[in-house]
């Protein structure tokens, strides 16, 4: 125990404030500190197929985005009530904000959840076709972290059309 005495008032010392450092001054740093961001995480949402649209029963009207360049299969559904996203194999849904700016066939542009939230906006003077009921326009869809740093980002086709 006397041998470990003199590294304990050592590691005291370290821990003790920084000359001339206010109260002020280490509020300040640890308020800093609790409320850095971590750096944002990108994903890379699945086409949403047959199977998930069964299995889960995500059959409803809506808005289906389509990225650029990202094949035929939807990679976010936008409902009435959710928005689904497939991350990892895994469905991941998301709440309707019904504050946020309506889409055709019951969908909304903005949609929050645990982890992401999401925003699927058209685009200002892009491509948009009505055909019957279905609506087809160039779309924007961006995915945010709980930090709201974006992971997503990308522009595509938007079809809406009832279910």
């Amino acid at each position: 125990m006397r041998r470990l005495l003199p590294l304990m008032i050592l590691a005291l010392a370290a821990c003790s404030d920084k000359p001339g450092q206010s109260d002020e001054e280490a509020i300040a740093q640890v308020k800093a500190a609790q409320n850095a961001r971590p750096p944002a995480k990108p994903i890379d949402p699945q086409p949403i197929g047959y199977f998930d649209i069964r299995d889960n029963k995500l059959i409803a009207a809506g808005c289906n985005f389509v990225a650029d360049g990202g094949g035929m299969g939807a990679t976010a559904l936008a409902q009435g009530e959710r928005a689904v996203i497939k991350l990892d194999g895994k469905i991941v849904v998301l709440a309707a904000d019904k504050g946020s700016a309506r889409l055709p066939q019951e969908a909304w542009s903005r949609y929050s959840g645990k982890e992401y939230a999401l925003s699927l906006t058209r685009i200002e003077g892009g491509k948009s076709i009505v055909n019957g009921a279905v609506e087809m326009f160039d779309a924007h869809l961006t995915i945010t972290d709980p930090h709201d740093q974006v992971v997503y980002d990308s522009k595509g086709s938007a079809q809406c059309k009832p279910m």
